[in-house]
Order: structure tokens, then sequence, then C-alpha cells
């Protein structure tokens, strides 16, 4: 089965819920897609928002859902920040978190942190939370500091990123603008499934089919980068899953996906504009994003990025533009840097989509272009 780069991108758009069928909750936009990049959390929280009907979700619900564990935020996969749902944490950081360890054992033991220091750490850390406490990394820092743990520079953020692969720390509720950690068999129990003993090729089968479904068509390629797993797992993972998800071929790659089960085949409306921040799944999520996202080659291939201009203006599935958000009294201002001009209907589309991004932060959001 063929397929050309205009195609595999509208298929990922409907795949990833950005168009299509939506999902209902953030939690449901996290389970469905596995896991999703939350690097900057005040704009990761738009990923979620544009993946559910307009109006079902607010800012601040992302907030309360994270403040009642319904998802959390981790170090996970490749590993950067993640929003994981919480039957899905365990068995996913078991799966992957070994080769981050593994690829992070030269920094580990530069910076004298060995696996007696570690478990050190990490009994401290855990026994400062017990009780549902939430203490941010500043406050771990002052505990390890206080039994001559020496957490400073690089050394407290390989502590706590080592108790997040151990599955000891998850993310809590955000206090102000800072993040808090918690003990995640409090904050989110083990489930009986979590008790089993870990059976790997489930694991493997299990993301990868998840991937595929909801963000293919993808490549081996953009699975290995996505989860951080080795090519040959990529290819044991799909071979499990070979009845499950087809093959098709297009501007010399093979990509995988599930067929038609990622929602309704229907067409978008065209045009419609997407402002998506820089680490949306619909970027990132690719280890090469940029030809299908942008077939006309409108940017360089190599740099996605405008900066200060970081996140990307879609027309349809085609990054036309970048954006990006600034304090404007009580609300926001959004300034573009655009790769073409807009037509006066996808100006209207354009306005269209503010309007669906101030009614998610519910702040007034004014636009001005650059110069």
């Amino acid at each position: 089965m063929g397929i050309d780069l205009l195609e595999v991108a509208r298929l990922r758009l409907r795949n990833q819920r950005v168009t299509g069928e939506k999902l209902k909750t953030a939690a449901d936009v996290v389970a469905w897609l596995g896991c999703v990049q939350a690097q900057e959390y005040s704009l990761a929280k738009w990923t979620l928002g544009v993946r559910v009907p307009e109006g079902s979700l607010h800012d601040a619900d992302v907030d309360a859902a994270l403040a009642r564990g319904e998802i959390l935020r981790t170090h996970i996969l490749r590993p950067t920040w993640h929003f994981v749902a919480p039957a899905d944490i365990r068995w996913i950081m078991r799966l992957t978190a070994p080769r981050v360890l593994a690829g992070s054992a030269h920094r580990m033991r530069w910076l004298e942190l060995d696996d007696q220091t570690v478990a050190k750490a990490n009994e401290v850390m855990a026994r400062a939370l017990e009780g549902g406490m939430q203490l941010t990394r500043l406050e771990l820092q002052a505990e390890l500091d206080r039994v001559g743990l020496h957490p400073t520079g690089q050394r407290i953020a390989y502590m706590v990123m080592a108790a997040e692969m151990d599955c000891i720390l998850a993310s809590a509720a955000p206090r102000g603008n800072k993040q808090t950690y918690t003990l995640l068999d409090e904050f989110a129990p083990p489930t009986a499934a979590d008790r089993e003993p870990f059976d790997r090729d489930r694991a493997l089968a299990a993301l990868t089919l998840r991937y595929f479904t909801s963000h293919g068509p993808a490549t081996i390629g953009d699975f290995t980068w996505w989860s951080g797993i080795s090519q040959g797992d990529t290819k044991r993972g799909l071979a499990i899953n070979a009845t499950a998800l087809e093959q098709m071929d297009g501007a010399g790659e093979h990509f995988w996906w599930a067929g038609d089960r990622g929602g309704s085949a229907d067409s978008p409306v065209s045009p419609t504009v997407h402002l998506m921040q820089a680490y949306d799944e619909y970027v990132v999520a690719y280890k090469s994003p940029r030809t299908p996202i942008n077939v006309a080659g409108l940017t360089s291939p190599a740099v996605l990025q405008r900066p200060p201009f970081y996140h990307a203006v879609f027309v349809d599935s085609q990054v036309v533009g970048f954006w990006r958000r600034l304090n404007a009294g009580d609300g926001y201002r959004v300034e573009t840097a655009m790769l073409r001009e807009l037509d006066p209907r996808e100006r209207d589309a354009f306005r269209a989509e503010l309007e669906r991004y101030s009614a998610f932060v519910q702040k007034p959001v004014a636009f001005s272009a650059s110069s």
C-alpha cells in the first residue's frame, strides 16, 4: 500500500486526535498517546487541550488532574518530562528505564553517584515524602544535604531522575510555578497487574501497539526515537503485533499504523489552523517530523523552530509559521513569525484558533504579528 507525505501528516493528526474524533478528558488523552512530552509544563497542558472538544477542558483542569493523580508527570522514555497514566507508569518505566540508566552510567560515575549513594538518596527522599508530603526539588535537595549526600550541581538532577526510574517518586500538584514530588506508591498505588512478574515481551508489544495506533503512520526510526528502545526491540514489537499493524510505503520509507482504528476517517474542514506548542506530540514524537509537516519546504528541514518563536503554526497539517506567548495584563499576547501570508479564509481560521486557546486558558488572548 502506497502513501504520500501529505496523507501521512493528515493521518497522524487524526490518529493523535487533533482532528476527527476527540477524547473526553486529560487522562484519556494521556492514556491514548501512551506518554505525552511535557517539557514546558505551562504550555504542555495545551497539548491535551487540543485533543478534547472545545470548552470541555481548561488549563486549570489539567492542574487539578495532576493534583488528583489522574495523570502523572515524570522523566520517562528518552528520558524527558512526560505526562503518563498511573496505570502505565510502572510497566513503561520497567521496559525503558534500563536503557536510560545504562546510557547515563558514565555520567553517574563522573558525578560519584554509585549504587550505594543512589540507594541512600532514594531512602532519604522516600522518608521525607512519607504520609502524602509533596516537596519541591529544592526541598528534597535540602533533605539530601542534611545527611551529607552533597546534592550540588548536576548530582541532585541525577539523584531525582534515578528515583523516578525506580518508581519511587512522581510529580504531584504544582506549587506556584514549582514542580513538586511525592511518593508514587502513595499517590498512585500499584495495581494487581503491577504486582505480577514483569513480562518484557508483553510490555514491548503493548508500547509498540500503543504508539503505532496513536501516532501512526510512523517508521521504525520514529518509534526508537520516541520510546528510547533499540531498533532490534522495535522490530520485535512490530513482529509480535504483525496481525494488528499494517505496513505502507511512501517517500522511500516504510510506515506502520493500525489502520482505521484512530477515529473518524473524514477529512477535517479546510482550512483549519492549529497553534501547537514546540513539544507537541505531532512535532516531537517522530525522528524526522519535518518532512511530513513541511512538504512545501517553507522552512529549513534541519530547523523547525525559529527563535524566539519556538512554537508552530499549522494550516491543516502543514507548518506555515511560528508563534510565542507573552504575558499581557491579565491575559496573553500571541506573536507570530509567518513563513507565508495567510489568505482571508486562513486568517479567519487563525482567529478561531486564538479564540479556542483563549477559552482553554480562560484568559483574554490578543494577537500581534512580528515586524
